[in-house]
């Protein structure tokens, strides 16, 4: 079965009820995901099986974030699923970008993909 990653934006993720139904689905649905909370900008990052990961975006978009964008959505070889270090079924939160992106520069490639898909980088082809 094939892994996708998922990038999303919104203006903000302050409401603890709306995170707690992602948390919720991130379990139900055994993908990993990394959450940037708090003030502008929220930030969700999702890896899991397609299908999954696809359920766990359609739970994002029902909750209707202000601002919401799809900055990516990648398929990844299952080599690399771990890259985003959190465990299947668990929501990691961070308060602010400089944490998020520390958090993704342990695997250099995650962390390129990352910053191309945030717009802070041109895609060089790697």
């Amino acid at each position: 079965m094939a892994l996708q990653r998922i990038l999303i934006k919104t203006h903000h993720m302050t409401s603890r009820k709306k995170i707690a139904i992602i948390t919720r689905a991130t379990k139900r649905l055994e993908c990993s995901v990394l959450l940037k909370v708090g003030a502008n900008p929220g930030i969700m990052l999702c890896e899991g099986q397609q299908n999954h990961a696809s359920e766990w975006e359609t739970v994002v978009r029902k909750l209707r974030y202000k601002d919401m964008r799809l900055l990516k959505r990648e398929s990844i070889s299952e080599l690399h699923l771990a890259t985003l270090g959190v465990r299947e079924g668990d929501v990691k939160e961070m308060e602010e970008v400089k944490d998020f992106a520390k958090f993704l520069e342990k695997d250099p490639r995650l962390f390129h993909s990352w910053r191309v898909g945030m717009g802070y980088v041109k895609d060089d082809g790697e």
